[in-house]
């Protein structure tokens, strides 16, 4: 056999083999996947193959593709933890308030007490089901409407809430609520709408906004949200019984009418009506926002900022090399600054030396800086630097703060503030600080929403400790 014959007889059995094993590719689940995938232009999404029940035999053989192999089907999504029932038995003290959004009279039988708020996507898709509420149950159910605003989901939650207290008080709430419940998209403008939509007097209500008149209530709705343990939204609550997911009106109904037959039973056995709820709540479970009894720490030669006759002190343990301090020391002083003649924030030392080997000796460097009066400069420069407290830097940050540089250095090897800074260590332990930061308000433990956001601390301080 000529050369050139062989080399067109090799060449024909190559293709032969090529199609037959691309068919043979193309006749199994992955196969196919993968020619598509091969076969997809640059950039394009290809669907991943559809997965194989458990039983099916893997091919017997795939070639491995390149540059990647095919990726596998994602497992079926576990459901989440928090879906699991409500304890259909336990009790949550949550109390109303007679500046409460409503719907219903306050002798209904049975309260819906609903925690949401304007601009958040879960609590506009649950709004439909209020309106099954009233339709079914007429009279006999009341909804109030209680602000989750800590955090907020959108940057004019805080000032919705407001403007529909404001309307509450002028017997406009329902109408508000209607109005500016049917989207997220809320501003100002937004709010002014749905106000003379709802026809409230829109010039009072933005006098009642200015005043910030509605802002405690506000910040008190999401208090109690803190302490009924209603952290999702909206979360609602039937005579105290929290509703578990689905939230649905398919799933709220039978809750609500199950309460409102234990409701009437009470009254056939002598409860009168106006006190059903009242009894439907008492005892129920909280979790307090602050914790006692209350320490008192020594302020002496501490670092304050505010005036030293503020009604409310903060005492704030803190270590300038813990991450977690930096992160909530603006919150902190932003709380005070919102209140410069009520609101004073005493610094209290906690180098946590075991784990942080430049807490001690920032601590000692800040003592310094407080020794001029530059506490607080330095304070802020020490936080922002976490990652470089070596002794060379804190001399840098000294001359960054405006300090005496000669001054800094001679107190800083003097152990200048040596002794508060022990003191304050001792008292932290005694109060039974083990981390930091800890965060004391007037003595008492604070324990209200997470992260110490101003807004948290002020709702604390003023539903705890007559904060105005």
């Amino acid at each position: 056999m000529k050369k050139e014959q062989v080399i067109i007889t090799l060449m024909a059995a190559f293709i032969a083999g090529y199609v037959w094993g691309r068919q043979a590719i193309k006749s199994s689940p992955a196969g196919a996947a993968l020619v598509a995938a091969q076969a997809a232009p640059a950039g394009s999404e290809t669907p991943p193959p559809t997965a194989e029940p458990a039983a099916a035999a893997a091919p017997a053989s795939v070639p491995s593709p390149s540059p990647a192999p095919v990726s596998q089907a994602a497992p079926p999504a576990q459901p989440a933890q928090n879906n699991a029932p409500a304890d259909p038995n336990q009790i949550w003290r949550v109390t109303i308030d007679p500046a409460d959004g409503r719907k219903g009279p306050d002798s209904a039988l049975v309260k819906v007490v609903v925690f949401g708020a304007f601009g958040n996507q879960e609590t506009v898709d649950f709004a439909p089901a209020l309106n099954d509420v009233i339709k079914t149950f007429g009279d006999k159910v009341q909804i109030r409407f209680k602000h989750k605003v800590i955090p907020a989901p959108h940057p004019d939650s805080q000032m919705a809430a407001e403007a529909s207290l404001a309307c509450q008080a002028q017997g406009k709430f329902w109408p508000f609520f209607q109005a500016a419940i049917k989207s997220t998209a809320i501003s100002r403008s937004a709010v002014e709408d749905a106000a003379k939509a709802a026809g409230c007097d829109v010039a009072k209500m933005n006098a009642d906004l200015a005043s910030g008149k509605w802002r405690g209530q506000a910040l008190k709705d999401s208090l109690l949200a803190n302490e009924v343990a209603a952290h999702s939204y909206p979360n609602i609550m039937v005579n105290g019984v929290r509703l578990a997911p689905p939230k649905t009106w398919d799933h709220l109904k039978p809750l609500i009418e199950e309460q409102l037959k234990k409701a009437e039973e009470k009254v056939k056995g002598g409860t009168p009506a106006a006190k059903i709820y009242e009894e439907a709540i008492k005892g129920g479970k909280f979790f307090e926002q602050t914790a006692g009894p209350a320490v008192k720490v020594a302020t002496d030669g501490s670092p304050i900022l505010g005036k030293a006759s503020a009604k409310i002190e903060v005492e704030v343990f803190e270590d300038f090399q813990c991450p977690f301090c930096s992160k909530i020391a603006p919150s902190i002083k932003e709380f005070q600054k919102r209140f410069p003649d009520d609101v004073k924030i005493v610094y209290k030392h906690m180098p946590l030396t075991d784990i942080h080997d430049h807490a001690q000796q920032a601590a000692e460097a800040s003592m310094a800086a407080q020794a001029q009066g530059k506490f607080w400069e330095y304070h802020d420069i020490l936080f922002a630097n976490q990652s470089a407290l070596d002794a060379s830097n804190l001399e840098t940050y000294a001359q960054q703060a405006g300090l005496d540089v000669a001054k800094f250095k001679a107190d800083l090897a003097k152990g200048v503030g040596r002794d508060i800074i022990s003191r304050d260590a001792n008292e932290g332990h005694q109060a039974g600080v083990s981390g930091t930061p800890s965060v004391f308000i007037n003595g008492l433990k604070y324990q209200g929403p997470k992260g110490y956001p101003p807004e948290g601390l002020e709702a604390v301080a003023r539903a705890y400790l007559g904060l105005k």
